[in-house]
């Protein structure tokens, strides 16, 4: 609060003086255009309309070539698949929120050396069409998303990113997975075996001894290998992986017209799961 002499509390004329120092405090204590204000509590009788950019461009394909965001509400109504918005540089309490208008999904980065929610200095997050993001600052360098963390899917197909589940999960409907329907097996050894990529494998075309490569050991992952064909192909594990217990980088056989299904046990071994295992008279198990 400026401190001004006043002719009525004085009881006399002003002196020059006396007037210049009244402009001199009002000019220290002013706000102006561009200056950040504090107010101890503000009450709104009428519409609060903050800061709004509803035509931003994603940009980019990296954090340094982003479109950098200059406005607490964003509206991103252009964008290519997997171009950027850069946040602002993060500071406790501020607030942003993207929405992403557009029908690509978008990366939205925090600034140099800053992160997001649980994610590595400088990572992305992204943002699907049609979907929005609040971030709040709750530090100098670390902001969160505040929207529950979790987004709601429609029907609209997700295909990057993992999902980690806690607990019981129920499912309505089907459940699909990622499935190769036409595999051609490949070579005669682990290294140009034909590297599987889904979950369900369905092998269309090999000829004797030709193989298919398992994907690196990761506890819990499962595979199904569905052999058409009629020649005896070989399943390999990842390099250093093993199956079942066995060598590191030896094959099983999988004959014609069977199939396999394998789980992770650990980080670098396959199980197969067998409904029915046939042994010899040594103990051996053959299938």
């Amino acid at each position: 609060m400026s401190t001004l002499t006043t002719r009525a509390g004085k009881g006399t004329p002003l002196t020059n003086t006396e007037v210049d120092t009244n402009f001199t405090n009002l000019n220290t204590d002013k706000y102006q255009s561009g200056d950040s204000v504090a107010f101890a509590g503000v009450t709104f009788t009428g519409t609060l309309t903050a800061g709004i950019d509803a035509s931003v461009s994603a940009a980019g394909s990296a954090q340094g070539d982003a479109q950098a965001l200059t406005k607490t509400y964003n509206i991103v109504n252009t964008a290519s698949a997997n171009q950027g918005v850069l946040l602002p540089d993060c500071a406790a309490g501020v607030r942003v929120t993207v929405f992403n208008s557009t029908a690509n999904t978008i990366k939205i980065y925090p600034a140099s050396s800053e992160a997001i929610d649980d994610g590595a200095l400088n990572a992305s997050i992204s943002l699907r069409p049609n979907k929005v993001k609040e971030f709040i600052g709750v530090s100098a360098t670390q902001w969160n998303t505040i929207n529950d963390n979790v987004e709601v899917l429609d029907n609209t197909s997700v295909t990057t990113g993992s999902i980690s589940v806690s607990g019981e999960t129920s499912l309505l409907g089907d459940l699909k997975l990622g499935v190769s329907g036409t595999v051609t097996a490949a070579g005669t050894t682990q290294g140009t075996a034909t590297a599987l990529s889904e979950t369900v494998s369905v092998i269309t075309t090999g000829t004797a001894n030709q193989g298919v490569k398992l994907k690196t050991a990761v506890a819990g992952l499962k595979a199904d290998i569905y052999n058409t064909t009629t020649a005896d192909l070989k399943v390999y594990p990842n390099t250093s992986d093993s199956i079942d217990g066995g060598s590191a980088d030896a094959a099983k056989i999988l004959p014609a017209k069977t199939s396999m299904s394998l789980v992770c046990s650990n980080a670098t071994n396959w199980e197969v799961i067998r409904p029915l295992a046939v042994y010899d008279t040594s103990g051996n198990i053959l299938n």
